[in-house]
């Protein structure tokens, strides 16, 4: 919230505190008024006329005073109430009795008046000139100069005084500290609203400091992922006949290339550039796929059980994103299970949702704890972040459903996703290693794009092993220096994110000379933003890559450019 802001609702705030403070005030007034009226009618000596006119006009000024409050002229009708109340007094110091107690100690209500709804200032005015009216007066009965009497002396009268002056000082009094306590209510929430929205934005910056780091880490990651996966490609296709060790050995290292593409897919999540397509997935082999991957990733002692129903379950995801919400929650039921226990994963269908319902056997979690397991930077261990569960609720939000926590110390833990079904077309599966078909090879040159000299070494021995002549160059210049008329290319590779100039730039200028050539674009971050603007008939592959995901991309954006 602005500092203008927070100023003009204050100064609303105290608009409102004067009117509704002038309002009350005006309304016992009128009430006392016709009780003074009703006591001076008991008086004999009193004149019905003067009694009549007195208490009508005082009677009207009231009803003006309400009617300008309820337009918003606060201020001046304080003034007029004020002004007017203080020349009644005068008018009854002069006229009717002089200097008496009960009549000059009802000046103190005009000075409360007028400090309780324009301020001390005015108020300090109005005893001044209040002083020098009791001077004045003091001063023609000293002198004998005082105007005729137009009434003696009457006990009535001046019980009647007397009581009007105490209460309407005790209801002044107490108006204006109610409102005061309002006001300092009031004030208070804003001081609140103020601290919570620094602390929203306090966090947003931590938020886009861990984004930016996260994104950046995620990326490098993800080249030396790329290099990691290729070469172990590379060398299972050179060792067709390696003896069992040596296969073993691979197949170990292609589950920990596994294990640290989802930790960087966490890692991706918090930077806000990744782009992550929502399409129909079948949830139901997401979390089969997981329970097969989980037990090399959460050790030994947690036993993991996956219930599955038999039907697909299709929702509108990312399976990057229900991968994360899945190794999320398991990473702190394992947390959670020191000594071991059990993590269930269950899946059902309700109607027309999909439940996902993970429970463990942990130690649990107290009710303080528990409503507070979704803040963002909230965490109980003592190296925790407080984003795994903060993110959690984010994708399961941004995939439509909703997520409920429950918990008792000493009895584990249970979340309960709940997804809408799509009633739409059959789910498109998405694998990670998609089959397709090996023969023929590609034939022709490949242009491949890439700063990272690694990457670049062990992306053109794939494209090398998938038949083409290969072309490696660091950046969009010299890309474009190597291309001449005819494009001797018969597909480009090119990273997303470069220096000099990014592969957005190059694709522009690229499609700007042979729209006919088909490009594919890698990044280990997409940014959002770039991948959106290119053409459509631009493939765009996540980091990291595998050569089969590599040759499915080049074929696709081969078939397209030829349709």
């Amino acid at each position: 919230m602005s500092a203008s802001r927070n100023e003009a609702i204050e100064k609303q705030s105290e608009r409102q505190r004067r009117g509704q403070l002038l309002l009350r005030l005006a309304r016992v007034m009128g009430a006392l008024t016709l009780f003074a009226f009703a006591v001076s009618l008991l008086e004999p000596s009193n004149s019905k006329l003067i009694s009549v006119v007195f208490y009508g006009t005082t009677a009207l000024v009231v009803f003006v005073v309400m009617l300008l409050t309820r337009r918003g002229r606060v201020v001046f009708a304080a003034w007029l109430l004020g002004s007017f109340f203080w020349l009644l007094i005068a008018v009854a110091l002069l006229f009717f009795g002089g200097l008496q107690g009960e009549n000059a100690a009802t000046f103190c209500v005009c000075v409360l008046l007028i400090g309780g709804v324009v301020g001390g200032r005015a108020a300090v005015v109005v005893g001044v000139v209040s002083s020098l009216c009791c001077a004045l007066i003091a001063f023609l009965e000293h002198t004998q100069r005082m105007p005729p009497q137009l009434g003696v002396y009457s006990p009535i009268n001046a019980w009647s005084g007397i009581t009007v002056t105490l209460l309407l000082t005790s209801v002044l009094l107490h108006a204006s500290l109610e409102s005061l306590r309002r006001a300092h209510a009031e004030a208070g929430e804003i001081a609140r609203e103020r601290d919570r929205a620094l602390a929203k934005s306090i966090e947003a910056q931590k938020m886009e400091v861990v984004g930016n780091l996260s994104g950046g880490i995620a990326h490098d990651f993800n080249n030396l992922l790329t290099v990691i996966i290729g070469s172990t490609t590379l060398v299972r296709s050179e060792t067709q006949n390696a003896s069992e060790p040596v296969l073993r050995y691979l197949n170990d290292i292609d589950a920990a290339t596994s294990r640290a593409t989802l930790m960087t897919r966490q890692l991706l999540s918090f930077s806000g550039g990744r782009v992550n397509e929502l399409s129909t997935i079948d949830l139901a082999q997401v979390v089969r796929s997981m329970g097969t991957m989980l037990p090399r990733l959460l050790g030994s002692r947690i036993e993991i059980r996956v219930l599955t129903p038999d039907v697909t379950a299709t929702i509108i995801a990312s399976r990057a994103g229900l991968e994360q919400i899945l190794l999320n929650l398991s990473v702190n039921a394992r947390d959670a299970m020191p000594d071991g226990g059990q993590l269930t994963l269950e899946l059902s269908i309700e109607d027309d949702s999909a439940i996902l319902t993970t429970s463990d056997t942990g130690v649990g979690m107290d009710p303080e704890v528990l409503a507070r397991v979704f803040e963002p930077f909230f965490t109980t261990k003592n190296t925790g972040t407080g984003l795994g569960l903060a993110t959690v609720m984010a994708r399961v939000e941004q995939f439509g459903g909703h997520i409920e926590a429950r918990s008792e110390r000493g009895h584990g833990s249970t979340f309960v996703i709940t997804f809408p079904l799509h009633s739409g077309t059959s789910p498109r599966v998405m694998v990670s290693k998609p089959e397709i078909a090996r023969e023929p090879t590609f034939r022709g040159r490949a242009l491949l794009v890439e700063d990272d000299g690694l990457v670049r070494k062990t992306v053109a021995s794939l494209l090398e092993h998938a038949g083409f002549e290969v072309t490696a160059v660091a950046n969009g210049a010299e890309a474009l220096g190597v291309m001449r008329e005819p494009s001797p290319f018969a597909v480009v590779v090119s990273d997303l994110s470069m220096p000099l100039m990014d592969g957005g730039a190059l694709v522009k200028k690229l499609q700007a000379r042979w729209p006919a050539l088909p490009i594919v674009m890698i990044s280990g971050n997409a940014d959002a933003a770039l991948a959106a603007a290119l053409p459509s008939n631009v493939r765009v592959l996540e980091k990291p890559l595998d050569e089969d995901r590599l040759i499915v991309a080049i074929r696709a954006a081969i078939d397209k450019t030829e349709d």
